[in-house]
């Protein structure tokens, strides 16, 4: 059994100033990934929040066979990038490092309404001008929209020869689009990638933002992804869903208070959740208020299992599996690793 931590930030400068205090404890790459594994989460996704980030985001994926990156322009930075660079030197830079071989989406975008809507027409034309930069998926690309939407919700696939031989085919989605989804494997056992396989997802930040970020969502078909540690309302959970997204839950559903969230994670598809930490922000009970990080996550799937009524194991299984589904150049690094119940 292991997890995937789909959303975390190594590269944050809070992560090295907790370092720089050696009473705080290691708090270097280094030490961060092998508490990581350590505790059962296997893969970590580093994500990208200005495009200053590039080179060392794109150095510490290289590091660790484990770790796989984004790139994108978090909506906070937006405002900056619009006074640093020409939307055509941002849309030619996200070009230019999308498709390095660990740079598995675009992301953190979106819109953020919370800190300040100032900055409002400037989230949305960046988030419109990222959006526009994904690589799209040929086959599903190709689909009528409908066919596209359970195409995503029910994702077609092929398992490791060793858990199943067959092609999954789901909502009679045509066997020729399932033929171009089969997957080759390397001779180190991971799973190679093909052209449906080269697409990129994103991930969006949406905060006080829920009417304009459905609306600009629509504007792109064919584009999927995941709303990153989910806070809004259970209408635009499902409008998301619907987009064919997937749902990202955070350390704040361990909070007892937030009765809320707890209520909403009940009501989502068990193959359409993800976890993540957001570290070093959002420390999962009984861990809240501390340096979060990747380790961590265990006790936020620990708490949806107790929510959706399933096993610790069962969380670790189709979570880490709806991740490699929607980032599906991280396959390539993929190893069917076995380990001890971390419960």
């Amino acid at each position: 059994m292991y997890y995937v931590d789909s959303h975390c930030h190594l590269n944050l400068k809070k992560f090295s100033k907790v370092a720089e205090a050696s009473s705080s404890g290691d708090y270097s790459i280094d030490a961060i990934v092998e508490r990581a594994k350590n505790a059962g989460v296997e893969y970590i996704l580093n994500i990208g929040t200005e495009l200053s980030d590039i080179e060392e985001m794109q150095s510490i994926s290289m590091s660790y066979d484990n770790v796989f990156h984004t790139i994108g322009i978090h909506p906070l930075e937006a405002q900056k990038h619009h006074q640093q660079y020409s939307l055509d030197e941002i849309s030619r830079i996200i070009k230019a490092n999308c498709n390095d071989e660990k740079c598995v989406g675009i992301g953190e975008i979106g819109l953020d309404y919370y800190y300040t809507k100032e900055s409002a027409k400037e989230q949305k034309e960046l988030f419109e001008l990222q959006l526009a930069n994904v690589t799209l998926d040929p086959v599903t690309a190709s689909l009528p929209s409908e066919t596209y939407a359970r195409c995503t919700c029910n994702n077609i696939f092929v398992r490791h020869p060793e858990e199943r031989s067959d092609v999954g085919i789901q909502n009679n989605i045509d066997s020729t689009h399932a033929s171009k989804s089969a997957l080759a494997y390397n001779e180190d056992g991971g799973e190679a990638i093909n052209a449906s396989q080269a697409r990129t997802a994103v991930c969006v930040h949406s905060r006080e933002a829920e009417e304009d970020t459905i609306a600009i969502l629509r504007n792109h078909p064919g584009v999927t992804g995941v709303i990153h540690c989910f806070s809004g309302s259970k209408e635009f959970a499902f409008q998301a869903l619907d987009l064919g997204f997937y749902i990202s839950i955070s350390g704040v559903v361990t909070f007892k208070s937030n009765v809320a969230l707890q209520e909403i994670v009940k009501s989502i598809p068990l193959d359409r959740l993800l976890v993540e930490t957001d570290a070093p922000f959002l420390a999962p009970t009984p861990f809240r208020g501390k340096v979060n990080e990747p380790a961590f996550m265990v006790h936020t799937a620990k708490k949806i299992a107790e929510l959706l009524g399933v096993t610790a194991d069962e969380i670790s299984s189709q979570t880490s599996e709806n991740f490699f589904n929607l980032y599906p150049r991280a396959k390539k690094f993929r190893r069917y690793i076995v380990q001890n119940p971390v419960f």
